[in-house]
């Protein structure tokens, strides 16, 4: 089948309440470099200000994640979880429009995240209830596709609107006024959702399997605030005692990965937070500048996505993970020691290569991250584990946020940068400690009929 079939193929499959999904992605994405421009270019805040509402963002993600699959549930309702994230999305970008003060940006940003989880919980169960197994990979795909397509045209709405705006009102309105355009994309998203998604029937509301993960596409979105978007049934913190200690729980092995991935995710906040404030500060960049090397950063993800896929069936998960992992250690202690020796900006094609090279390095470390995080476990707790990793990654925010501010904002951007590099060696000399798992080189992505079609044991 050649391009022009997979696109009629593909456009035939879509559903229209999908536009709304990948619309709320564009707001959202765009929202996630223009808040910590907002902070620093409009209410002069600082590293540390941005770095502790990066973590109250995570950590509203993360209770958001425990509490609005559970009300779906117990509401047997999708579609109104859906429609009241957008609405609430909207009017969180419309306030932070007209905020003057950091108190009003991190009270709005929490609430943000708080209802963007609602919609993250349910999305994928919208796609797949009432639907025959055989088609479930395939519409989660889709889904994911739009969600990364909304993403990215996001960062590219905020390079080009901030670009045209900012010569003729200035930096600091031309934020404002894109955050009232977001709000009104936000609005148009929950129409879209009201008017198209179907009403479906309840169909997974057991929570005999918890911790389920669909972990398909869940590769393109670095920013762990956003992790949940691919939840299904949260992962239960009472069993964490018996998981990490009890007889019979997690392998020692995946117990090990996940401290790796621990510190793995903390390495990764301590670069992320701070960068567009480096970028805007240290480098005196335009904020339209800042989000287009994000832009890059985004496109270099979804172009060495296949790559890492192939790359993972030729040599296996636990080396692509290792190689992904060292890449970055390499490439965080470059630009620790640019920093370091440097007061002045990289050429912006320099810039621009090492952008791609950080998105290239994360295809590969999460596709095969996802992939050892179920293959690690025994079969009867690999629900658990994706949980766990996916709460990891939440952790790991959350605490890089509030310290990499305060390391910023004290010693310096480069210190970050080396801290990560620090965590990711560590992270790596775990990681290479691990046995490989069987069928390492094989099925690359779970489907999502063996993901979410598994029932657990009644024990488990």
């Amino acid at each position: 089948m050649g391009m022009r079939g997979l696109m009629r193929k593909w456009r035939r499959e879509t559903e229209p309440w999908y536009g709304a999904i990948g619309l709320a992605n564009l707001v959202v994405g765009t929202s996630s470099i223009l808040i910590p421009l907002m902070v620093a270019q409009v209410l002069r805040g600082t590293v540390e200000n941005v770095g502790l509402i990066s973590s109250l963002a995570s950590l509203m993600g993360v209770i958001g994640s425990l509490v609005w699959g559970r009300l779906s549930d117990v509401a047997h309702r999708r579609k109104v979880f859906v429609v009241i994230s957008y609405v609430m999305v909207a009017a969180s970008f419309l306030g932070i429009a007209f905020a003057h003060s950091l108190t009003s940006i991190v009270l709005l940003n929490m609430v943000l995240n708080l209802f963007w989880v609602a919609n993250a919980s349910v999305s994928i169960l919208l796609v797949i209830e009432n639907r025959d197994e055989s088609a479930w990979e395939g519409r989660i795909g889709r889904l994911n596709q739009l969600g990364t397509l909304g993403w990215v045209a996001g960062l590219v709405f905020g390079s080009v609107g901030l670009a045209l705006a900012a010569p003729h009102i200035g930096e600091a309105a031309a934020i404002r006024s894109v955050f009232g355009v977001l709000a009104l994309g936000g609005l148009v998203a929950a129409l879209l959702a009201a008017r198209h998604i179907p009403r479906t029937k309840p169909r997974f509301v057991q929570r005999r399997f918890r911790g389920m993960i669909v972990a398909l596409g869940n590769f393109i979105v670095e920013r762990a605030r956003f992790a949940p978007y691919h939840l299904y049934h949260r992962f239960n913190p009472r069993r964490l005692p018996e998981l990490l200690w009890g007889e019979g729980g997690l392998r020692r092995e995946t117990k090990h990965f996940l401290l790796a991935m621990l510190l793995a995710f903390t390495a990764f906040g301590f670069f992320f937070v701070p960068l567009p404030i480096l970028l805007a500060e240290r480098f005196g960049f335009a904020s339209s500048t800042v989000f287009s090397y994000f832009v890059v950063l985004n496109g270099a993800i979804v172009v060495a996505y296949p790559l890492a896929a192939r790359r993972i069936k030729r040599v296996g998960n636990k080396s692509v993970q290792a190689g992904a992992l060292l890449a970055r250690v390499l490439l965080f202690a470059i630009g620790g020691a640019f920093l370091l020796l440097s007061r002045v900006a990289p050429s912006r094609i320099v810039l621009s290569m090492f952008f791609f090279a950080v998105g290239v390095s994360w295809s590969f470390f999460q596709l095969s991250g996802v992939a050892l995080a179920s293959r690690l476990a025994r079969p009867e707790y690999r629900g658990q584990a994706l949980g766990l990793y996916n709460a990891v990654a939440g952790l790991g925010t959350i605490f890089a946020g509030v310290a990499s501010g305060l390391l910023a904002g004290r010693f310096g951007y480069a210190v970050t940068m080396f801290t990560a590099a620090g965590l990711l060696t560590a992270s790596l000399v775990v990681m290479l400690r691990l046995p490989v798992p069987y069928k390492a080189a094989s099925q690359v992505r779970p489907t999502a009929a063996r993901l979410i079609g598994r029932k657990q044991p009644a024990s488990s």
